[in-house]
């Protein structure tokens, strides 16, 4: 998988990056970054974001292991086989950002 970036000014869920739950290992690279004060976690999701109807508002979402309640950059792996991941910001005066790619 290449490089993928998602961000999410303000607070919210920012948009997800798809990942391939089929790879062995499972391990997914995760990098945050912010542009100032924000409280966030990274997420991840186990509904199939190809699946007819699918909508990132009604997916369940888990909070990734380490990437709990997050106020400063932060990087980590995702080990846990999942179908999505986004960042979800509860407070924020910028933009969180998160680099992401699978190998």
């Amino acid at each position: 998988m290449k490089l993928t970036t998602i961000s999410q000014t303000g607070t919210g869920r920012s948009g997800i990056c798809v990942v391939d739950d089929f790879q062995t290992p499972f391990n997914v690279g995760v990098a945050v970054a912010l542009s100032a004060t924000a409280t966030f976690t990274v997420e991840y999701s186990l509904d199939d974001p190809n699946a007819a109807g699918y909508s990132p508002s009604t997916a369940s979402w888990y909070v990734a292991p380490g990437f709990t309640s997050g106020s400063a950059a932060i990087a980590g792996a995702i080990t846990i086989p999942c179908r999505a991941i986004c960042v979800n910001v509860s407070a924020n005066t910028g933009t969180v950002t998160a680099k992401i790619v699978q190998a």
